[in-house]
């Protein structure tokens, strides 16, 4: 884990318009969860989240993939995997994981385990609430982001689940 340098800083703030949790951002708002940012690199198989754990962080997939698994009577269910993105895409899906620990504190859902190589953007729960008591501009924007995108998997969950009803 690594927090940056104010040039780190600044070339992470740089590229947060590309992640949809931070779009709609003004650049200052984007210097400011960049100073909060932690980067985090984890090899292949590592368990980033694990089920059931209490967590105080949501996590910006920046570079790899993961996967989210879901224990079951029957064995651990695959929910659905997350690339980050190429410079310059938008993953309407969603490039971040975790985000549930902003709107609850219940333990987490599903385990997240790296597919391959990867570096994340770690933000604290607490440091996040504290950004948003300065700016509440800044809370709304992420958490709608948060909504669109849980809206977005609900929907996608939804048709699964009608499409497995049919066959």
């Amino acid at each position: 884990m690594e927090n940056g340098s104010s040039s780190e800083d600044q070339a992470l703030a740089a590229r947060m318009p590309e992640k949809l949790l931070f779009q709609g951002l003004t650049p200052e708002q984007c210097r400011k969860v960049a100073e909060i940012v932690t980067v985090v690199r984890c090899e292949r198989g590592h368990v980033v989240v694990p089920e059931r754990d209490y967590g105080d962080s949501l996590y910006v997939l920046d570079q790899g993939a993961v996967e989210v698994r879901v224990a079951s009577p029957e064995g651990d269910r695959l929910v659905c995997e997350l690339t980050a993105p190429k410079q310059g895409e938008v993953c309407f899906s969603g490039d971040f994981f975790g985000e549930m620990c902003l709107l609850d504190l219940e333990p987490r859902c599903a385990s997240v385990i790296a597919l391959e190589d990867c570096v994340l953007w770690e933000i604290n729960r607490d440091r996040l609430y504290w950004l948003f008591g300065d700016d509440k501009d800044l809370q709304l924007r992420i958490l709608l982001s948060v909504a669109r995108v849980l809206s977005r998997r609900l929907n996608l969950m939804d048709q699964a689940a009608a499409q497995r009803q049919d066959v």
